[in-house]
């Protein structure tokens, strides 16, 4: 009687795994691995929180402004296309209509600025009008005005913030 209950019970676990096997169909995603591409933009300016957005898919600069609270009623929109889709790191910086005009007599001649006047130029600090005299006594006279860029200390959003003060020649 033993051996048939054992024997019952053996044949019921042999019929078991072969009419019903186990199926591990459920992928195993090791999530450490895996890479999500994105980008990081800054808002500055005339937008009521200006901040710097992470984003993980293309969009316009209108939705990114709207994603910023929306504009200030400052806001000069001529220079910016709204329907521009970003797809990679950058800067947008929406201007102000009140920007102040830069008086054409107020403009310093690069090439024959003394270290003073250098110092006027808003943006300038001692370090890089020094930087400036330094390249300009190796190197001779600038001939354009993007040759600032090779200057020490002077960096591209320097170069943008100082361009409508300076003038060669």
């Amino acid at each position: 009687m033993k051996q048939a209950l054992w024997m019952t019970v053996i044949l019921i676990i042999i019929g078991w795994v072969i009419f019903f096997p186990r199926h591990d169909d459920i992928p195993i995603v090791d999530s450490a691995h895996v890479k999500i591409p994105y980008y990081d933009v800054e808002v500055r300016g005339e937008v009521a929180i200006p901040s710097k957005v992470r984003l993980f898919e293309p969009i316009t600069i209108h939705d990114l402004i709207i994603m910023c609270g929306g504009l200030t009623e400052d806001a000069d929109l001529s220079r910016i296309n709204l329907s521009e889709v970003i797809t990679s790191n950058r800067q947008i910086t929406i201007d102000t209509i009140h920007q102040d005009e830069v008086n054409p007599q107020l403009m310093v001649n690069i090439n024959q600025a003394s270290f003073k006047e250098l110092l006027s130029i808003p943006g300038i600090t001692e370090t890089r009008a020094a930087s400036i005299i330094i390249y300009r006594e190796a190197h001779g006279s600038f001939k354009h005005i993007d040759e600032l860029i090779l200057v020490k200390n002077i960096g591209p959003a320097t170069l943008e913030k100082i361009k409508p003060y300076i003038k060669i020649g």
